[in-house]
């Protein structure tokens, strides 16, 4: 009986465990319990409805548990399907007795469905507003979901939820700006912790891709973090447009870059993003950058264009702080050269460093240079520089040093610019050894024998004013030194404190003078030699640019020099006065010095209430003066008396010269100074044509010279002569020319006067001529026609002359 009793047992509890078996491998199919799921779903929410299809059960023993699984289910929300892989969950033995279905766990998984509608779906069980969006937004695309979920007692799901999703060949399109295409990723979400893995996506022509991108949920926001990466990218405006760069006024193309970017951020309920942090190393492989036009003034480059190529960028963005690190080459003119950069950027504080190394790198000239470097190259070139800049809270410095070539040989050149707010400070040093250097007002060159240093230091205010603190140019035999010159934003001369000349000018001559600023509104120049040759010619030949403005404030100049040179011959020794300038003109002055014990010189101008200017000159050598002019060949002797009245523009002068000598004259003049016997002498013996007086009264109106008379008399000839002179356009003079022997016959038979003022004795003389000179500068034309009979002025002007004599 025992036996029969352990055989029943052992063979229900082989049954059972096969049956256990069978059941947990195989189970079984039934629809029994559909109508239970369906009635517990509408309980839930009465717009859920599911269609199920038979449920398989397999018995699970070591939970007490079934899983239960039904395959191809549809389920229903307020009219909205969604079709699903599977549905599994597990449900207690213990509520299966009772009759009863208490899931524990669900599982379920969508079929390769279109992702706009399951987010349709999910926006008709939750309205929520960023499914709104995001409804609106996808264009495209299709995914798979699995889900993973858990009930505690109640039935409520807990937080442990697992949920995996598929996206392929997604399409997301908002504010214009912000378009997706071919997007395909993996998403895994647990405990409120969603992992993108292999994000890959395009904008316009950019592709970009990403191994993992983590978002996690908190109470009040969501934390993101992960990196996104781009290969053989062309940079597009639409891709500026994603990225929020505006760069209009930058014009970047045939951009082709690589990067690999990491990034971490928080959006609150509000959408606000806080707490950015990128990193970021972008490789530009190759790069045109346009150039703005007023920066092609100064580089000579091809087309306004700047490439770049073989660029690695690195950047950190972390608590408002920006840092980028880069390096590559970079081409303006010819060749690639090397540049070096970081950049620290935190609110609105900015430190950048940087270094540029140029192998060779061309700058347009500017005509402004040639004044000073007469054989000036088209392009100024700059070699093996080696520039640090540094930009540290709104502070720029640039550092530099290298070759620059002005000529036919380079040169070495430092220089450092720093920025604060709107003041540029800036300090340089060229050492010229082979360039020509030139002061033209002050006939000064460098030798190519000695090296020349130049230094300039100094400051620029964008609101206000330049100042150059020291201005040098040093070699071994000469010093020109200026300190602390101020000019305007119009570049007028607001002030200077001194400046210090010793040098030696193109004639080999020592110039040694100082100015000195003696208070706010005076200087004085004291010296002891200087040669005013080339200013005296300078002055001559710019006399339409005399009244260009040069000092911005009126000012007084005191003079002390003990030597001065008029030209290579005369000296004025203790040249002294006083100047007032006001409106950059002279206002009043006189100053006066000697040749000799016998001979002087005095210059004085005077400005009356009536806003009449007179001014004199007197010269008891007149050479160094009349001689300037080209047209006076051999000028010798004689001083000189100038008188002028100014006012309101117009200007009335009278020029007197006296006791002169010509060595050369118009060839018609030359015939007739023949016709008698002091001409011939004179010519002869070189001495030149002797004249007693010459008398020039003239009126100046703009351009417009108006000749009134000139009247000069001599031993061999007289001239009378009037007309008008337009600069640069016109001359149109006619005048009589008369040798002595005829105005000796003339006056000779004049009865009494005549014996008392020339003699019995008259020489067979010959006729005068009359005259016309016209035509433009270069172009002159003279017309020559015999007279008979001298005109009454002729004869009045000589009478009047004689008579004084």
């Amino acid at each position: 009986m025992k036996k029969n009793l352990l055989k029943y047992i052992f063979i229900i509890i082989s049954i059972l465990f096969f049956l256990i078996i069978f059941l947990g491998i195989f189970g079984f199919e039934t629809e029994k319990f559909n109508s239970q799921i369906k009635k517990k779903i509408n309980q839930t929410d009465k717009n859920f409805e599911v269609e199920l299809k038979k449920i398989r059960l397999t018995l699970n023993p070591l939970n007490f548990k079934i899983n239960a699984k039904t395959i191809a289910p549809k389920v229903f929300y307020k009219k909205r399907i969604i079709e699903l892989e599977y549905i599994e969950t597990q449900i207690s033995i213990i509520s299966l007795i009772k009759n009863q279905i208490i899931s524990s766990k669900l599982k379920f998984s969508t079929k390769l469905i279109f992702f706009k509608d399951l987010i349709a779906f999910a926006r008709v069980i939750t309205n929520k507003p960023e499914l709104f969006i995001l409804e609106r937004a996808v264009k495209n695309g299709q995914i798979i979901v699995d889900v993973d979920l858990d009930f505690d007692e109640t039935g409520k799901i807990k937080n442990d939820y697992k949920i995996k999703a598929i996206l392929k060949d997604g399409k997301i399109g908002f504010l214009k700006k912000y378009n997706f295409e071919k997007i395909n990723f993996s998403l895994n979400v647990r405990n409120n912790i969603f992992n993108f893995k292999d994000l890959n996506f395009k904008n316009s022509k950019s592709s970009f891709f990403s191994e993992n991108i983590k978002i996690i949920k908190n109470k009040k926001d969501f934390f993101v973090e992960g990196q996104i990466n781009n290969k053989d990218t062309i940079l597009s405006e639409e891709l500026l447009k994603l990225l929020n760069i505006n760069i209009s006024n930058i014009e970047f193309s045939n951009t082709n870059f690589n990067s690999e970017n990491k990034f971490s951020f928080l959006i609150d309920k509000k959408f606000k993003v806080k707490n950015l942090a990128i990193d970021s190393n972008i490789q530009v492989n190759e790069s045109d950058y346009k150039i703005p036009i007023i920066l092609n003034k100064f580089f000579n480059i091809k087309n306004n264009t700047v490439k770049i190529k073989e660029h690695n960028i690195k950047s950190n963005y972390k608590n408002n702080n920006l840092v980028i690190n880069g390096s590559g080459k970079i081409k303006v003119n010819k060749n690639f050269d090397y540049l070096e950069y970081s950049v620290d950027l935190k609110d609105e504080d900015i430190v950048l460093k940087s270094k540029l190394i140029l192998s060779e790198f061309k700058l347009n000239s500017q005509e402004y240079l040639k004044d000073f470097i007469p054989e000036l190259n088209e392009n100024i070139i700059l070699k093996d520089q080696k520039i640090k800049i540094n930009f540290d809270n709104r502070k720029l410095q640039v550092k530099g040093e290298g070759k620059v070539k002005f000529e036919n040989y380079f040169e070495d050149i430092k220089f450092n610019v720093s920025k604060i707010e709107n003041k540029f400070n800036f300090n340089s040093q060229i050492d010229l050894k082979e360039t020509l250097l030139k002061i033209d007002f002050l006939d000064f060159k460098n030798n190519n024998k000695l090296k020349t240093q130049i230094k300039i230091s100094g400051n620029y205010n964008t609101e206000d004013s330049l100042h150059l603190k020291d201005l040098s140019i040093i070699n071994k035999d000469n010093k020109l030194i200026i300190r602390n010159i101020f000019l305007d934003q119009e570049n007028l001369i607001e002030k200077i404190d001194e400046a210090n000349l010793e040098f030696f000018d193109s004639q080999d001559k020592k110039n040694k003078v100082l100015l000195k600023k003696i208070n706010d509104n005076e200087y004085q120049i004291n010296g002891l030699v200087f040669n005013a040759d080339k200013l005296i010619d300078n002055l001559l030949d710019n006399k339409k640019n005399n009244n260009s403005k040069l000092f911005k404030s009126d000012f007084k100049l005191t003079l002390n020099i003990k030597e001065v040179y008029l030209d290579s011959k005369n000296i004025i020794n203790n040249l002294i006065g006083k100047l007032n300038i006001k409106n950059n003109e002279i206002h009043t002055s006189d100053i006066s010095g000697d040749f000799d014990n016998q001979n002087n010189f005095k210059f004085t101008v005077n400005t009356n209430n009536i806003g009449e200017k007179i001014t004199t000159l007197y010269s008891s050598r007149a050479k160094p003066i009349v001689s300037r002019y080209k047209f006076v060949k051999g000028y010798e002797e004689g001083y000189l008396d100038f008188y002028s009245s100014k006012k309101n523009k117009i200007s009335k002068s009278q020029l007197k010269i006296y006791d002169f000598k010509l060595q050369e004259l118009p060839t018609l003049t030359k015939l007739l100074t023949l016709s008698s016997l002091q001409g011939i002498a004179d010519t002869l013996s070189g001495e030149g044509i002797r004249f007693n007086e010459f008398e020039m009264n003239f009126t100046n109106k703009d351009n417009l010279i108006t000749i009134e008379e000139i009247y000069a008399i001599g031993p061999a000839i007289s001239i009378l002569m009037s007309g008008y002179i337009e600069e640069n356009k016109l001359i149109s003079l006619r005048g009589t020319l008369v040798p002595a022997t005829t105005i000796n016959k003339f006056i000779g038979s004049i009865p009494l006067l005549g014996k008392i003022l020339v003699g019995d004795k008259t020489g067979e003389g010959v006729f005068g001529v009359s005259f016309k000179i016209k035509g433009p500068p270069k172009k002159l034309e003279t017309t020559v026609n015999p007279i008979k009979t001298l005109t009454p002025r002729f004869i009045t002007r000589t009478l009047e002359k004689i008579k004084i004599n």
